[in-house]
This record gives structure tokens, C-alpha cells and sequence, in this order.
């Protein structure tokens, strides 16, 4: 059975995740359990059984006011705070099937969920290249402002997807 979970490493074979790009790789191998036990990230982990079909992290974040693309009202605020996807990657064995759909969409939930308990304005996220970009607009992210790989999704349009 698939599931969502945060990342296991006595439970969850990271060693043999292989989405084609090495970073995203030795994060997850090397990385990604340091920064989850210090707080830094959570990540979550689509699963079955030991296997990992696909992760993504999430993190605080904050976005300068005068960046966002919407022009709103933040009074004397020069940052506004965000959740950071900070990396999302699925296996090559499971790629073009809807999983990395699938972990957006879960890491919207959480976002949602977070939301309700601390003040947040939605989702950033640091896309590595033009075809990330792509992606990441397909779900209604926006660039910010003189930073055209860094992109916004403010709850506005993140609630009418869940």
C-alpha cells in the first residue's frame, strides 16, 4: 500500500531512490535525516513498503513584501511568512505516472494544515530551471519580482486545489 510519511531512515531505503538528478539523490541519501532532526525540514516521503517512490521537504520561509507579485497590503511588514518546498523529487521507476501531482498536492495539505496553527501565506519554492518553472506555474505559483526561479503560491489559489 502507498502512503504518506515523514521520512524514516531505519524504515525507508533511501539508498536506492534514483530520480536522474544526483543533488536531489544525495540529499535524500545523505542529508535529508540530519536536517529533519535538527528542525531545519520536514520531509515526507511517498511509500511502499521500504521503497521510496517519491519525497519532497518543507520548511519556514519568508518572502520580502516589495517581491510578491500582488502588490497586497503588509503595512510596516518587509517579510511576509511562507513555507518553502525546498526540494521535490520523484523515482525514475515511477516518473510520468501522477506521483510528483501527488506530492505537491500532499504537501498543499500540510501547508493547509500548518496554516490553521501559525501564520502563513502560502507556499515558495526554488524551481532549478525553466522546465520546473513550467511545472510549478501549471498549479498557479507566480514569479515573484526580480527573481524568475523563485515563485509564490499564496493560499488565495492554493484552496481552491484542495
Amino acid at each position: 500500500m502507498k502512503k504518506f510519511e515523514l521520512l524514516e531512515p531505519e524504515r525507508h531505503d533511501r539508498k536506492s531512490f534514483d530520480c536522474g538528478v544526483p543533488a536531489l539523490n544525495l540529499y535524500l541519501q545523505r542529508f535529508a535525516n540530519q536536517d529533519q532532526k535538527r528542525g531545519l525540514s520536514r520531509v515526507y516521503v511517498l511509500s511502499e513498503g521500504r521503497h521510496i517512490i517519491g519525497y519532497y521537504t518543507i520548511s519556514a520561509d519568508s518572502v520580502a513584501t516589495d517581491a510578491l507579485p500582488d502588490k497586497a497590503k503588509f503595512g510596516a511588514y518587509a517579510k511576509a511568512p511562507f513555507l518553502l518546498l525546498g526540494r521535490l523529487a520523484v523515482d525514475k521507476r515511477f516518473q510520468g505516472q501522477g506521483y510528483g501531482d501527488a506530492l505537491i498536492f500532499h504537501a498543499f495539505k500540510t501547508t493547509a494544515e500548518a496554516a490553521e496553527k501559525v501564520g502563513i501565506l502560502g507556499f515558495v519554492v526554488e524551481a532549478k530551471d525553466d522546465r520546473a518553472v513550467s511545472y510549478y506555474e501549471k498549479f498557479g505559483f507566480i514569479r515573484l519580482i526580480a527573481t524568475p526561479n523563485r515563485l509564490v503560491l499564496p493560499f488565495s489559489a492554493m484552496k481552491p486545489l484542495l
